[in-house]
């Protein structure tokens, strides 16, 4: 078969969005890149580590999502397709990114105005538990469009990892301009400024002409992509708050239950989110909620309803909502 080549950035990477409510576990999330060939590959001993630790710290997010899919061992399906989308790590601690089981969301920023995916590799299949997916036109952003682009990959069995087979591109020297100079060259006696300066140290060239200009402006590579199991929402379209923050501080203490008491009796100014205030999460601002709030706070009562412990959506419908998202969450 052959593969559409791709002109990307430093890493090529994909990703996917979804709708908020329970996790989705056919997805992946992009663990690693192993340049094997190409002009970058007679420095891929240097470059790899390199590569590689911007998976390691959370750098890089990127999802896939295998969707209409009836085998759930990943192995034979004749209809798939697939999202591609950046995602967001919802515990923000990216060791335990490739556990197979972490969860994230979606980013916003792979999804159109109606909430769907900008990217979608279509038609595709699982034979055997190769996935083979698309033409579809990979949209990189800062104007860089891969058009026709063929996504294939190695699924183990239960959907547990994918691999792909190598890719063949061409990532512009800008990137490298971009990247200071790893140890030991950015000392005497070498005192490069960019990783552009140590792979012309080592003889490596720009050998593509991106642009059509008879300039060199990129160099030829060719890279594996690893991506290991996790779990995906999508963002939900419901306005995040957290509830008992009354003041709209970021913690819930006495002046929380000041101000609604100010609300309610005084003519006080009225609270930016009402579900934030509806501490009992009953649908309605009033003296029980004040009360809630001190016996939390005083007399080690219960705590003010989900969403307390971190902002959140209300779980409840009722007929109340935030007139402006907080600023604390």
């Amino acid at each position: 078969m052959t593969r559409t080549t791709a002109l990307l950035p430093l890493i090529l990477l994909f990703a996917i969005p979804g709708q908020a409510g329970e996790p989705i576990e056919t997805a992946f999330v992009a663990s690693g890149v192993q340049i094997v060939g190409g002009e970058l590959g007679a420095v891929a001993d240097l470059l790899n580590p390199v590569l590689q630790e911007q998976f390691d710290t959370g750098g890089l997010r990127n999802l896939l999502e295998v969707q209409n899919l009836d085998d759930l061992s990943m192995q034979n399906d004749p209809e798939v397709q697939v999202a591609s989308f950046p995602g967001i790590d919802q515990d923000g601690d990216p060791g335990n990114d490739f556990d197979g089981n972490n969860l994230f969301q979606v980013d916003p920023l792979g999804l159109n105005a109606n909430g769907q995916p900008l990217t979608v590799f279509t038609p595709g299949s699982i034979t055997n538990g190769l996935l083979i997916a698309g033409p579809a036109d990979l949209d990189l952003g800062g104007g860089l469009v891969i058009p026709g682009t063929i996504l294939e990959g190695t699924i183990a069995v239960g959907g547990s990892s994918l691999t792909t087979p190598p890719i063949a591109a061409a990532i512009p020297v800008a990137v490298f301009d971009a990247i200071p100079a790893p140890a030991p060259f950015n000392g005497f006696p070498f005192n490069y400024d960019t990783l552009t300066e140590v792979l012309g140290f080592f003889g490596v060239n720009p050998d593509v002409d991106i642009d059509g200009d008879g300039v060199f402006d990129a160099f030829s590579v060719e890279f594996v992509l690893a991506f290991v199991s996790c779990q995906i929402i999508y963002p939900s379209s419901e306005p995040l708050f957290l509830r008992g923050d009354i003041n709209d501080d970021g913690t819930t203490d006495l002046s929380d239950a000041i101000n609604l008491l100010d609300y309610l009796f005084t003519s006080g100014a009225e609270p930016s989110c009402y579900d934030g205030a509806d501490t009992n999460d009953d649908g309605a601002l009033d003296l029980a909620d004040v009360i809630l709030v001190l016996s939390y706070l005083f007399t080690g009562g219960p705590p003010p309803e989900d969403p307390f412990v971190g902002c959140g959506s209300d779980p409840t419908a009722d007929s109340i909502d935030c007139l402006t998202i907080p600023g604390s969450c």
